[in-house]
């Protein structure tokens, strides 16, 4: 049986909580989980069983700082921090003893995969399913999320030359109707990581409201990073 377990991840002076899924004979993959902006971790961890199911992955998800069960104002928060909010997760993730760091990879949305694409420049990180990915401009990396600020390709080059620069697989998951992130991002992200796998969600909005497109999500996810 799959063992699921809440956990606390200390960040900063944050507390991040986050559900630990454990396959019960581990392959030494691992999982981490982020979330958008605004949500939680709680589809993930749906999202987490499945793949600790399928691939026998060690999967974490977490929520960031100022989210879900997490410490800290959403507001105040910084994409600074949360992107340290993320690196903390890793750590805790690489540190368990079933997992091998050289063989996790992400699965992130909007926000969360924006940060995603920035931890790749700082820890281990193997493979990258990218939800909708966000951008946010360079220069509001410092700022709160309640100043934030969408970028294109001119204004958030760091994120992008990080995706250029990486060399595991990616996929990019992008909803056919996202009333949030316009094709244009997409395309930058695909534009800066040519490699790219891109798939489109058929009748998709941002925020995966509708069981089918759950579903369909979820399906992905196993089939990209269950064999890690």
């Amino acid at each position: 049986m799959l063992s699921r377990r809440t956990v606390a991840i200390p960040s900063g002076e944050r507390t991040l909580a986050a559900t630990l899924v454990t396959p019960p004979a581990p392959s030494g993959a691992g999982v981490l989980l982020v979330h958008g902006l605004g949500s939680s971790r709680a589809t993930n961890v749906e999202r987490a069983e499945a793949l600790a199911a399928s691939g026998a992955a060690t999967c974490l998800a977490v929520d960031l700082g100022g989210h879900g069960d997490s410490t800290g104002q959403l507001s105040a928060m910084t994409p600074r921090e949360n992107l340290a909010d993320v690196v903390a997760a890793h750590d805790a993730l690489s540190a368990m003893p079933a997992v091998q760091a050289e063989r996790i990879g992400v699965c992130a949305a909007s926000y969360g995969a924006y940060l995603c694409v920035l931890l790749a420049a700082l820890r281990p990180v193997a493979r990258m399913l990218l939800r909708a990915p966000a951008l946010y401009a360079d220069d509001a990396f410092d700022r709160p999320l309640g100043q934030r600020r969408f970028g294109d390709a001119a204004s958030a080059s760091t994120p992008l030359a990080h995706l250029g620069l990486f060399a595991g697989p990616v996929t990019i998951v992008e909803s056919e109707h996202d009333e949030v992130i316009g094709h244009e991002v997409i395309a930058a992200y695909l534009a800066a990581q040519p490699r790219a796998r891109h798939l489109v969600q058929a009748g998709a909005r941002h925020a995966l409201t509708d069981p089918a497109w759950r579903a369909a999500f979820q399906a992905i996810v196993v089939e990209a990073l269950a064999d890690l």
